[in-house]
């Protein structure tokens, strides 16, 4: 019999917390991978994400909801983020 040992998940929401979070909205690990977020760990089948990534989370999929073709716009804000990208383009 496997047991493996529970990851340290402090500080972390599983995807069913998110989508009750993102509300009416939702979405599937798959879909999160494909903007990009991949889950901190993953448990006995429950992903986890960083809590402290929702609101970024969040934006990204408002954005993409309102504009699906603003991929381009999305990707841009992730590098604001960044302050190495900010210094470079200075």
């Amino acid at each position: 019999m496997n047991h493996t040992k529970k990851p340290d998940i402090t500080g972390c929401i599983t995807l069913g917390q998110l989508n009750h979070a993102i509300r009416p909205l939702k979405i599937t690990s798959e879909g999160l991978a494909a903007y990009g977020f991949e889950p901190a760990a993953t448990y006995m089948g429950a992903k986890y994400y960083r809590a402290a990534l929702l609101p970024q989370i969040r934006r990204t999929l408002a954005l993409g909801a309102l504009w699906p073709e603003g991929e381009v716009l999305i990707k841009a804000l992730g590098q604001e983020a960044n302050p190495t990208s900010i210094a470079t383009r200075a």
